[in-house]
């Protein structure tokens, strides 16, 4: 999991220094210059800042998507698991019968066969 997260804070710190490298850009370029100038620089530091809320939100819904997606990993396990442990108990109980009725079969083999053996006997 750290290695989601970290994933996750290097694209975040590149954009937040990338933000600062603008802004600072800006602020040396608005000294110089008429009010044009810090018309157009305002109107940059507003379109950085945007997409900056923009690249941020994206994170965040990106960072929700992994987390549901675990989440649905996690149930569909528990559920197979639970499958798992269905069939196997059903598979005990099949075994459990069988075992019954080929001793059942034994135990009448075995008299039918006691009963042909005395018939050959004498008395």
């Amino acid at each position: 999991m750290n290695d989601g997260q970290s994933a996750q804070t290097k694209p975040r710190l590149f954009a937040i220094l990338a933000i600062a490298a603008i802004a600072g850009g800006a602020a040396v370029w608005s000294g110089c210059g008429s009010d044009d100038t810090n018309d157009s620089t305002n109107k940059a530091k507003q379109e950085v800042e945007q997409g900056a809320k923009t690249a941020e939100e994206a994170l965040e819904e990106g960072s929700e998507k992994a987390k549901k997606g675990l989440e649905e990993g996690k149930e569909q396990l528990e559920k197979g698991k639970g499958s798992a442990e269905k069939g196997f108990e059903e598979g005990r109980k099949k075994a459990e019968k069988g075992l019954e009725e080929g001793k059942a079969q034994v135990e009448k083999g075995a008299e039918e066969a006691k009963e042909e053996i005395e018939k050959y006997l004498p008395e």
